[in-house]
């Protein structure tokens, strides 16, 4: 018996070692200990899969885009310019849904918020 005990854990040891790596971002915010926002969004092997799991509105509104900044520093006094978005996707999820995107680039950003939004810069 302890020979099959021992070689099943060993089996189920190397299973575990499978885990394909991943990057995952959680965006959270509360009022009064009631959360207004709570959704995650995982990166794994080029699929983002988003999760809203909790919303005040009732909707996580999310927008999916690249952004690309220039490389030159500004002159002194000067702003520096601003970044070129490109947008990917904007869709709305219900808490409890989640939502997959294939073949994002592994640099792509993500912004969620409880109100849809016409910005180009993800604010209300």
């Amino acid at each position: 018996m302890r020979i099959i005990t021992s070689l099943m854990s060993c089996l189920l040891a190397l299973a575990g070692c499978n885990e394909k790596p991943s990057v995952t971002t959680i965006h959270h915010s509360s009022a009064n200990g009631v959360d207004t926002l709570f959704s995650k969004t995982t990166l794994r092997e080029g699929v983002a899969t988003f999760e809203c799991f909790a919303s005040e509105s009732g909707q996580c509104h999310y927008r999916v885009y690249t952004e690309r900044c220039p490389t030159a520093a500004p002159a002194p006094g000067e702003n520096p310019p601003a970044c070129a978005r490109t947008p990917l996707e904007d869709f709305t999820l219900a808490p409890g849904k989640t939502h997959e995107i294939r073949g994002v680039p592994q640099d792509f950003r993500a912004c969620v918020s409880q109100v849809a939004s016409k910005s180009p810069t993800c604010g209300a």
